[in-house]
């Protein structure tokens, strides 16, 4: 039986990409920060919206076919229930996030970081020096 020859491409060679050549120059840096694959991904305001728009359309759905509400009733308590999942979606998913990055941390023996470490010091935003009275 013959070897068979591998496929040779078709068409144009393909097209550099302006974005990664400035990249790679240094003139450009990448938009997002490198994470080890397996870390927590930090809350976005994306997927909080996208969640409570969910949640909302369902409960007004709910409403109006199980409970037979008006759909003008339905519609208003919907997004009563959307602005306010907003908020609480956010502190839930910021809460997760950190049990999340907290047993990531352990996990891999990465120290906490400390909290003089996260937050500058009261002084340090004042460059004038003190004045011994």
């Amino acid at each position: 039986m013959a070897k068979r020859r591998k496929p040779r491409p078709t068409g144009p060679p393909p097209a550099k990409s302006p974005k990664l050549q400035r990249i790679a120059e240094g003139t450009e840096q990448p938009r997002t920060v490198r994470r080890a694959g397996d870390e927590p991904r930090p809350p976005s305001m994306r997927g909080v919206v996208v969640r409570a728009v969910v949640i909302a359309v369902i409960y007004a759905l709910f409403l109006m076919v199980a409970l037979k509400e008006d759909p003008a009733v339905a519609g208003l308590v919907g997004l009563f229930g959307f602005a306010l999942m907003i908020p609480l979606g956010m502190l839930l998913d910021r809460m997760r996030y950190r049990s999340q990055l907290k047993r990531w941390r352990q996990q891999r023996g990465i120290p906490e970081p400390t909290r003089a470490a996260r937050e500058p010091a009261a002084g340090a935003a004042d460059d004038t020096p003190a004045e011994d009275a």
